[in-house]
């Protein structure tokens, strides 16, 4: 994919069919609010709770409804740009670990474009993913955990990093040395609270925080809440 000139939408962890019910309207008006180029889905758009290791709430969807509602909500996403990039997270691996987990070699699966209901002009970018001539690194945000991970991460690596798989915690952080300055985000989530995906979490006080972001060039970029 080209290397954009325009804003960059990046958001994460829609954990669909458990999506937030205005996640699509939200992501088009941001889409086009900002005057976007190109978007980037930073994993987990699937949930596969039923495939998970986890235990299956009783009223879940069965696997092949969960994944046909999952892959049409991801196509309608992808409509939204004609350019875009899937990195899966730890969610969107399940399939490809159950399989290795029974002896099954993960390639026997369909092509990750196909799998994940990408339309033309989308690709997947395995592990991570860079914009803006690699000065911007986009990943899931395995292992990048804690309200500060973000930042963490892009001190560690020292350039501008995304990144979700922090449901509760959503924000900017810049730093600046005499060399630099860069920022760490992290674009919260767009999992319906109320689902039962998020049942594990009922207690929690803190819940996902809804929004994504817009980076905007390697020096600056915004969360965008969603309004609920």
């Amino acid at each position: 994919m080209a290397t954009p000139k325009r804003p960059v939408l990046v958001f994460s962890d829609t954990h669909s069919p458990y999506h937030h019910p205005n996640a699509l309207d939200f992501l088009a008006e941001t889409y086009d609010k900002w005057n976007c180029g190109s978007m980037v889905n930073a994993g987990d758009g699937f949930d596969f709770h039923y495939q998970s290791r986890h235990v299956t709430e009783c009223d879940a969807y069965n696997p092949r409804e969960e994944y046909k509602i999952a892959r049409g909500f991801n196509r309608s996403i992808c409509k939204i740009s004609r350019n875009g990039v899937f990195v899966p997270g730890n969610h969107d691996m399940i399939p490809h670990r159950q399989m290795a987990s029974i002896g099954l070699d993960p390639m026997l699966l369909q092509a990750p474009e196909k799998l994940y209901g990408l339309c033309n002009g989308w690709k997947v970018s395995q592990m991570y993913h860079t914009i803006f001539d690699g000065q911007v690194l986009i990943e899931h945000g395995i292992g990048s955990g804690g309200m500060y991970g973000a930042i963490n991460t892009a001190l560690k690596k020292r350039c501008s990093f995304v990144q979700g798989h922090i449901h509760a915690h959503a924000m900017v952080k810049y730093s600046q040395n005499y060399k630099d300055k860069i920022f760490g985000m992290n674009v919260g989530c767009l999992l319906d609270e109320s689902s039962l995906a998020a049942r594990y979490g009922r207690f929690y006080a803190s819940k996902g925080v809804l929004g994504c972001g817009v980076v905007v060039g390697p020096e600056e970029a915004y969360f965008v809440p969603m309004n609920t």
